[in-house]
């Protein structure tokens, strides 16, 4: 009799109960239980994936900017009237206008992106990217701006945008 009881026991032990949805924050606690021991499966597809990454990690090459910023403030004018084929550049850390004369000869160029792509010279990829190049032509007040005339007018539109002065040709 007491085997049959024992028996009874361990068959009500064996039936699964139904299970009642758990609360947020047993969820939590359930997902940290499984996330802090992984399978022995879990571990090697893991060290697999460190071991990929590192093959095709590149080595980034830092160095410094081969330019200087500028700001496209606005075109030469006079009380009434403005001359668009010159335009007005404030160069940034230049406050003098001795510090303008070495920007003087200088190659400057505004970049933009257009809607469409084109292909450009000596490139086997289509961009969006365009450039108007100018030269930096004298400069401009006391307060280190300099006057740039470039290829085609830069339009009204990208005043307070930014421009790159080159520093090449060299006067050094």
């Amino acid at each position: 009799m007491a085997a049959a009881t024992e028996v009874k026991k361990d068959e009500k032990k064996k039936v699964a109960k139904p299970k009642t949805p758990k609360t947020g924050e047993e969820k939590k606690v359930a997902k940290k239980a499984t996330a802090t021991t992984p399978s022995k499966d879990a571990k090697a597809t893991d060290t697999k994936k460190v071991k990929k990454t590192k093959k095709h990690k590149r080595l980034r090459l830092r160095h410094g900017r081969l330019y200087a910023r500028a700001i496209f403030t606005g075109f030469k004018r006079g009380q009434r009237n403005q001359h668009p084929n010159t335009s007005l550049l404030a160069i940034e850390k230049c406050n003098t206008k001795e510090d303008a004369r070495f920007y003087v000869g200088k190659r400057c160029v505004f970049l933009y992106k257009a809607k469409t792509k084109e292909l450009k010279p000596h490139s086997k990829r289509k961009s969006r990217l365009r450039a108007i190049w100018g030269k930096v032509t004298r400069p401009h007040g006391s307060s280190g701006s300099v006057r740039a005339k470039f290829h085609r007018n830069l339009p009204a539109i990208y005043m307070g945008r930014k421009v790159r002065i080159m520093l090449y040709p060299s006067n050094i």
